[in-house]
């Protein structure tokens, strides 16, 4: 589960501790927040300090912390830190982090993106697209929020937008094809449609990838018959039938 840092950092400053949260990240980063009677002077985290520490570290959620009370170390107070605003942005997302929890159950999903859902979708805006160019049918939650260069927070924020915009749904993890099999079998699929209906079949190739959201480099076994009969839906019935006894070689 998601958790958001309010539940840890509220109670600090409402009992006017002092001392130093540590926050472990899971995406390989650690913070050091430094209280003093329920202010936060200054957060250190692996490659910043400051107020810009202080704001990737409240778009962290899978974290772990612990509290040494009554150890202050060797710092600098920042007077750019607000503990109220640190607060008052922590209250305004933990209700998406309570969307995230219930769309979210298990970082290892994996997602695939239909491509015309995304297409006509009214209320993605353009870092919404950007990611969901990470998804690519293979790639876990978890590893899109590793590579990719928005916070956590923001990563998994814009997932539920594709979910709940139907643009992003579950994928079932498949057995890719060698790569020989499949270029071969995608070499041979474009031959045999120009055979059959000339240059067109290369359009009809691209079409039937795009239509079924299917990608030519992520190509299971299992995916062939659903291509082959998106691209026979454009034939006429004696091509459809040549295609299908051609494609039974590579089943």
């Amino acid at each position: 589960m998601y958790q958001s840092l309010l539940f840890v950092l509220k109670p600090l400053v409402f009992e006017g501790k002092s001392g130093v949260l540590k926050i472990v990240h899971k995406y390989d980063d650690t913070a050091l927040v430094y209280l003093k009677e329920g202010i936060v002077e200054q957060v250190e985290t692996k490659t910043l300090q400051g107020k810009k520490a202080a704001s990737a570290c409240i778009q962290w959620l899978s974290v772990e912390t612990s509290f040494n009370e009554g150890v202050q170390g060797g710092y600098t107070p920042d007077a750019e830190i607000e503990t109220t605003s640190l607060l008052s942005f922590l209250e305004k997302t933990a209700k998406n982090i309570r969307v995230i929890n219930d769309k979210i159950p298990d970082e290892n999903i994996v997602l695939r993106i239909d491509s015309s859902k995304l297409q006509s979708a009214k209320k993605l805006g353009a870092d919404d697209i950007k990611m969901a160019m990470l998804f690519d049918g293979r790639r876990t939650i978890a590893q899109v929020v590793s590579i990719s260069d928005f916070s956590e927070l923001a990563v998994l924020t814009r997932t539920c937008r594709l979910l709940l915009s139907g643009v992003a749904r579950e994928a079932v993890v498949k057995d890719v094809m060698p790569e020989k099999e499949r270029t071969d079998f995608l070499s041979g699929l474009r031959d045999k449609l120009t055979d059959l209906i000339g240059p067109a079949g290369e359009v009809l190739v691209d079409d039937a990838f795009e239509s079924t959201g299917l990608r030519p480099s992520t190509l299971a076994k299992e995916d062939l018959l659903l291509l082959l009969s998106a691209i026979g839906e454009l034939l006429d019935p004696e091509e459809n039938e040549l295609l299908k006894e051609w494609g039974k070689q590579f089943m």
